[in-house]
This record gives structure tokens, sequence and C-alpha cells, in this order.
């Protein structure tokens, strides 16, 4: 559905999903929560994370590159209830930096952004006995020069799936506004356990080229799932003047693009859905 509304401002976002495993590396454990112990980040996994920031950064057409990692602890109770301590994830992470930007799509009124969990002045007490699982996420969020072409803005996808290789890292990819073209914003949500086609990249950084700079399109956002299956992601559009032959124009274009059959999110100006 094409939005016929004014821009439609992408939040950039690179929330990661969290990686399954222990707080020490991506393989999964449990144990019994005898101490109130704050989970670390394996040496080798962040040195992991390290590389591939330090190469997106150091990539033709990039900005600026960041990733925010993040620790989670779970307590389990013996019958499977989740008994951990409000705040204790806010409390371990409080020293990460700043908050992340909210999620791709946090920006629709039918999305809105949840506050962030307040910080305890005091770590949260685990219950005694309860098992415990650790996780970790990773929010790389990256921003392209303007002129950045398709196959720069591609390279970045391409270089994070050849060195990390776990599916709760995510990218978000934003392409600034410029002479001729909107911004643009697209998320990889938990790709990074496979290789990306440099041609399925390319597909999607000069669809997304094509449709920033079409006539009429004033916002631009689209997801990547997990599966890399362009056509089961989305695509939000925004779209001015709001009449039906700018809507088929911008239908037209992206039929010829890699996102051809990808679900379509906006609304009319009185919020009906198209």
């Amino acid at each position: 559905m094409l939005q016929r509304t004014a821009a439609v401002t992408a939040a950039l976002v690179i929330t990661l999903v969290s990686v399954a495993g222990c707080a020490a590396g991506p393989g999964g454990t449990a144990s019994s929560a005898t101490t109130a112990e704050v989970p670390k980040l394996d040496p080798q996994v962040a040195s992991t994370l390290d590389d591939a920031l330090r190469t997106v950064q150091a990539s033709p057409g990039v900005a600026s590159a960041t990733n925010r990692i993040e620790l989670h602890q779970r307590y389990t109770a013996a019958d499977g209830t989740d008994v951990t301590p409000p705040g204790l994830d806010a409390w371990d992470n409080r020293d990460a930096g700043p908050a992340a930007p909210p999620p791709i799509g946090g920006v629709s009124p039918d999305d809105p952004v949840l506050p962030p969990v307040p910080t305890p002045s005091a770590r949260p007490t685990p219950p005694v006995g309860a098992t415990e699982t650790h996780s970790f996420s990773s929010a790389f969020v990256v921003t392209m020069d303007p002129d950045a072409t398709p196959s720069e803005a591609m390279a970045v996808a391409v270089a994070m799936a050849e060195r990390i290789a776990w599916t709760g890292v995510t990218l978000t990819l934003q392409v600034p506004a410029g002479p001729g073209h909107v911004l643009s914003t697209v998320t990889y949500s938990g790709t990074f356990d496979q290789q990306i086609p440099d041609a399925t990249a390319l597909g999607v950084a000069s669809g997304l080229a094509t449709l920033a700079a079409t006539p009429g399109v004033t916002g631009l956002e689209a997801s990547i799932p997990q599966t890399m299956r362009i056509d089961y992601g989305s695509l939000t559009i925004g779209v001015s003047p709001a009449d039906d032959a700018t809507l088929a124009r911008v239908h037209g274009v992206i039929d010829g693009t890699a996102f051809a059959g990808t679900t379509l999110h906006g609304s009319f100006g009185n919020g009906a859905k198209p």
C-alpha cells in the first residue's frame, strides 16, 4: 500500500535481534542462578563484531557506521515462568552508550515507539535457584554518503555477511536525501548467518535508488527478512501529490525493481488503508 500523505521518514534503526546463546558467546547455555554476576561478551565474539564494523567504516561511500551491543539475562522458574527482575537488562547495559533509534516502522501511528525501560538505581537481585540464560544483541547503523552508488551500498551488506555468522545481527542502512532523490532506509533483519549474493544485495540497493529518485516519492523504507526473500519483506512509500496518476506511476516503477511483489505499506491522508 502506498502512502498518499507527506514523506514517511524512516527512523534509522539498527536495532538488532538477540543472538541465541550465552553472554560468553553464540552457543546456548543455561546455568543455575547462584550469583548476581553481570554477563560479559566473549572476546572472540566481540572481536568479530569489531572487525565487521571496521570493515564497513572503511568501505567506499560510507559516511558513518556504529554498532550497539547489549547483553541480555533471563531467569526462568522450574515451571517455566519468566522471573527476570524488571529493569535487569537496563541496569546491565547502563554503560552501553546512547540508546539505538527506534525500530523500522516505529514512526508509524499504528506502531508507536515504546518508552525505554527505566534503569534501576541498584542492580535487581535475580531469584535464587532460577535457571539463567544469556544472549546478546548487536545493532549496526550505517549511513552512506548522499551520492553513494548502489554498488557501494550493496557492498556493506555483503561485507557483513562475510564476517558475521549469526542471525541475531541486524543492519539498518540509510542513504540520505541528495540532489534528485529522497532519503531511503533498508533494514536487514537477522540475515547474516548466510551468504548474501552480490546480485541480491545490488537488486535491493538499485531498487531503492530508483524509487528514491522517482518523481512523487516523498519517503522510502524497506525491510528484508531473515530468509532474504525480498518479496517476503515490506516496503513503505510516501507519495505526493495524492492522486491516482502518481500512485499508478510509482506502482509501475516498483514492478520493475527487486521489490516487485513485496508487501506495500501506507495509508491515505484520512487514515484509511489503500
